[in-house]
This record gives structure tokens, sequence and C-alpha cells, in this order.
């Protein structure tokens, strides 16, 4: 069953590229020791919220890179490392999009495969790293994590390489 007709599987494969960057890939909320903490993962960065008090040496808002090194597990680095990854991975398929978006045929022409593919491919790779991520996040915080941003990449990749373009 195709979900997207063929003609506009290039707009879909660049509002998704699109979409992914801007959702969060993971939210998550735990409580420790009388506070209550939100962090908000997006694919550049993280801000995290500390509601009922005040944590010294706390940092609010990280770069993505620097997340890794900021945990106290190995655990929570390699989540940080896999947050990274797909941080890393998904600048290409951003890029492309980007000039994909203005110069459609030119890059059509250029690449040896079909560009919705190779989109579908890529942000399938941006969920799983995130998604890994995500889970490594469960398993440490007692709190919920919930991978929003994991999840809509991997459906918006289904979705693009369900599209028939013959």
């Amino acid at each position: 069953m195709v979900w997207v007709k063929s003609e506009y599987a290039g707009e879909l494969a660049v509002l998704s590229t699109w979409l992914v960057g801007l959702a969060p890939w993971s939210i998550s909320t735990f409580s420790v020791s009388g506070l209550t903490v939100a962090a908000f993962r997006f694919l550049p960065f993280r801000v995290q919220y500390i509601f009922g008090g005040t944590v010294p040496g706390e940092r609010p808002f990280l770069w993505v890179w620097n997340v890794g090194a900021f945990q106290e597990s190995a655990e929570l680095t390699l989540a940080g490392q896999f947050g990274t990854a797909a941080f890393v991975c998904y600048l290409f398929p951003f890029w492309l999009s980007l000039y994909y978006y203005y110069e459609e045929e030119r890059v059509t022409a250029l690449l040896p495969v079909d560009p919705v593919g190779l989109f579908a491919g890529l942000l399938g790779l941006v969920g799983l790293l995130s998604l890994a991520a995500s889970v490594l996040f469960v398993r440490y915080f007692a709190g919920t994590t919930i991978p929003v941003g994991s999840v809509l990449a991997l459906v918006l990749a289904f979705l693009l390489a369900t599209v028939d373009r013959t």
C-alpha cells in the first residue's frame, strides 16, 4: 500500500527532514531528592529544567557533543555518543534537503540512487541512533522517557521508503 503519491515524494522528503530536526528526539521527566527534572533532547542540544530547587554546577543547556562528557555513568556517556552520532548523521540529509528543495531536478540527476529513498535511509538511521540513546536513558533514569522524535523519524522514514517512484 502506497501512503504518498509519487509526485509529492520529494516535498515529503524535505518536509520530513525538517520535522525530524525540529522535534525533540527524546523527552524525559524524573524526580530525585525532592527535585523534578524535565529534559528535552533535540538533535543539536539538550535543554533541562529543574523544579523545586537548584543543583550546584547544573548546566540547563548543553550542546549534543557536550552531553556525553557531562554524564557520570558509562551508560549515559554512551547515550550521549549515540545522540551525537544521530546529530552528525542528520547533518547530511538536512543540507541535502536544502539543496533538494531548490534544485530537485539537479539533485535527482546527480545522485545514482533515488533521493527519496536516500532520505528514507538516512532518516531511518537518525531514528535508530536516537532511539538507542533513548533506550539507554530509559534504563538509567527512574522517570519517564518518551522517544518522540525517534519514533517520528522512523515513521517518516517508513513512509518515504514505501513511495513507489517507478
